[in-house]
């Protein structure tokens, strides 16, 4: 992982309330609060009413980064759903697409990753800092449509402080489970009141190998321990300048992003390739105004081209130009009030052109306004929110227009009971506008093999939920347990359609003709659903001192998801249970992780059960200096026991498991 100057971290576990970093000879000696960036008045973790979970630099260095769904995929809550390699987005607490928003540094990825399953998230975990993970309708505060919760991957594209001295990074790994090799390079310096930085990876990985057979259920000739088309060619380079004053920053970044997968389990070998340039823009200033205390800007702008192609189709492409802005202002406390006001829009232009162009050409426009107001009285700290948003979508091809209006509110508080336990609660409504692919979709969708139909009278959905947690902090055992509960009217959703009256969903072929092998005839549709679950993790520090530290970490999830009337929803997270053993002596950092993944046997209809399976990982590091470098050697071992994995979340389960036994070595330099 790139550390650009940070001390290795002596606890690879998740970060709760602090951030455990260690010094050269002893391992753990500093303890201290880490921020919530994506919190809009900047609070520590213990400070943060709403459920999240904070990922360290240190702790993502023992993750798969090839995506950020595998990246966050053993956090209580979250899972992925993959399609290959490549592509992986989160699942929160049962909910994905468009109702988990991804941010770089704030703002949207601006790509079409919530289009379809197979496109990537155009965003390099490589790089990020910090990830910060905000489960549930609480995180509203950054867009309407995130029922499900947020993602915020934080880097130093934009830089905010003067760096000491010129200094930086360097990171390169082999993975053998598909010859994989991946390398990466950042570098900070500074002059005057100016801060500049420089990054760029390139990752060149083939076909991934897996135990048997691609196929849950393989056709003669079938190639075993290979899935076919699954390599990925990624590039990766930013910059970015800072002016840093007394009283702020503003600074600008621009990023290229290129990425080129082919797509597991299509017979016409499809290939995607992606392109993107982004610009950002950034910048702080304290005490602006009379009464304010602190002023914050962000601003971004993409132009993104996806294209896809294949041996027996014409090139679909699509592009994405969109522009996203961000204004907050912080108030001086108001009767031990402190809070935020700000404003956020969005502009959208959407085309598509080829076989696969679904979604018409759109274009989509957004203007919202948030207040987050909080105080503390004794034990007990408070947490109001609100949003108003309107959007405005436009479909091309006859001008159609639709207009939403979209108010959401939410209100939690803490109550530290006893010291080291505090109980948390969280009740919101969030309304979500539906996606122009909701609205608009009218053709062949090759990647889930169905023939979408939206509809543009789709109301909005609207999602009412309660959030608690109990929490322990103490010396030598600390654990949480959340429990959530969401109703949605107005759930929208992918149906069956029997136009036939036969009893039997209709098949299509590309044009939209019956065809009995062809592909599932679908429409979006509205019900009310609901979403119950739980989360629960323990830490226990078995030995902290000053020549040993170790730490079991032990964790579990369960969510289920119905329509009215009972029947389940597709592709739901089965029950999981994690176990974590960290141990560190002087520069050695040994690291070993199981997950057991139950069968799911609660399925939509149409869909299959899916086998369970426990991934085992293994993990050693080894820190020295050399010179004036900090250098560190690891070795990682993923899925030892070279199970045949298939997550129930994929749309390519039964095409395509997830990776077998593999072995990776790396090295880390800063300098």
């Amino acid at each position: 992982m790139l550390l650009s100057g940070l001390s290795f971290c002596a606890c690879a576990q998740e970060v709760t309330n602090s951030s455990v970093h260690a010094s050269k000879e002893t391992g753990p000696t500093l303890f201290k609060p880490i921020t919530v960036t994506a919190d809009p008045a900047g609070d520590a973790r213990s400070d943060i009413i709403r459920p999240v979970t904070i990922l360290s630099r240190d702790h993502l260095q023992t993750r798969d980064l090839r995506n950020i769904g595998e990246a966050v995929s053993q956090e209580p809550g979250v899972s992925a759903g993959d399609y290959g390699s490549a592509v992986g987005r989160p699942i929160i607490r049962g909910l994905g697409g468009a109702r988990v928003r991804i941010l770089e540094d704030g703002i949207g990825t601006m790509d079409v990753s919530t289009v379809s399953p197979d496109h990537a998230v155009a965003t390099e975990v490589l790089f990020a800092d910090q990830i910060e993970i905000f489960r549930g309708a609480s995180a509203l505060l950054y867009g309407s449509g995130v029922s499900g919760g947020v993602v915020n991957i934080m880097n130093e594209r934009i830089p905010e402080q003067m760096p000491d001295e010129t200094g930086g990074d360097w990171y390169g790994h082999y993975n053998s489970v598909a010859d994989d090799f991946t390398g990466a390079l950042r570098l900070n310096a500074g002059m005057g009141h100016f801060a500049w930085h420089l990054e760029g990876m390139q990752r060149h990985a083939e076909d991934y190998s897996i135990p048997g057979f691609a196929q849950a259920h393989p056709q003669p000739g079938a190639k075993k321990g290979v899935v076919e088309n699954s390599d990925v060619r990624t590039k990766n380079f930013s910059s970015g300048l800072s002016y840093i004053g007394e009283r702020g920053f503003l600074g600008v970044a621009v990023s290229r992003f290129t990425n080129h997968y082919g797509v597991p389990g299509s017979e016409e070998m499809a290939r995607i390739r992606q392109k993107q340039t982004r610009f950002d823009i950034k910048g702080v200033l304290d005490h602006p105004l009379p009464g304010w205390q602190k002023m914050k800007l962000r601003w971004g702008y993409n132009n993104h081209a996806h294209k896809e192609s294949s041996e027996d189709e014409d090139e679909t492409q699509l592009i994405n130009r969109e522009w996203e802005g961000r204004f907050e202002m912080e108030h001086q406390p108001l009767g031990n009030w402190k809070g935020i006001l700000g404003f956020q829009y969005r502009n959208r232009n959407f085309s598509s052109t080829g076989e696969e162009a679904f979604v018409p050409d759109a274009h989509m426009d957004s203007l919202g306004i948030f207040l987050l107001e909080k105080r503390n009285i004794g034990r007990w700290s408070i947490e109001m929110g609100g949003r108003f948003e309107h959007q405005w979508t436009e479909r091309r091809e006859d001008n159609l227009k639709i207009d939403h209006g979209i108010f959401s509110i939410s209100a939690g508080t803490t109550w530290q009971f006893i010291e080291g336990y505090s109980l948390r609660g969280n009740v919101s409504h969030a309304v979500r506008a539906p996606t122009l692919e909701e609205l608009y979709a009218n053709g062949a969708h090759l990647a889930t093999h169905s023939f979408e139909i939206g509809k543009t009278t789709l109301a909005n959905e609207k999602t009412s939920g309660i959030d608690v947690s109990l929490d322990k902090q103490g010396e030598n055992l600390d654990w949480t347990l959340n429990l959530f509960a969401n109703q949605v009217s107005h759930f929208i959703f992918l149906q069956e359609l029997d136009l036939t009256g036969d009893g039997q969903p209709d098949r299509v072929d590309t044009s939209g003709l019956p065809d009995q092998n062809g592909l599932l005839l679908l429409n979006y549709a509205q019900r009310n659903a609901n979403f119950i679950g739980v989360e629960f993790e323990t830490t226990a520090h078995l030995l902290n001192n000053y020549r040993n530290k170790l730490d079991l970490r032990l964790w579990t999830d369960y969510v289920r998801g119905r329509l009215s009337g009972g029947r389940y929803l597709p592709r739901m997270t089965p029950l999981r249970f994690g176990g974590v053993l960290d141990y560190i002596r002087g520069p050695w950092h040994g690291r070993l992780d199981v997950m057991q993944v139950l069968k799911q046997t609660d399925t939509a209809p149409l869909e299959t059960d899916t086998a369970g399976y426990t991934m085992l990982n293994i993990q050693l590091d080894y820190r020295f200096d050399w010179a004036k470098l900090n250098c560190n050697l690891f070795m990682r071992g993923t899925n030892l026991l070279n199970e045949e994995a298939r997550r129930h979340t994929s749309f390519l389960k039964d095409q395509a498991p997830m990776p077998g036994r593999s072995g990776l070595a790396g090295i880390r330099i800063n300098f």
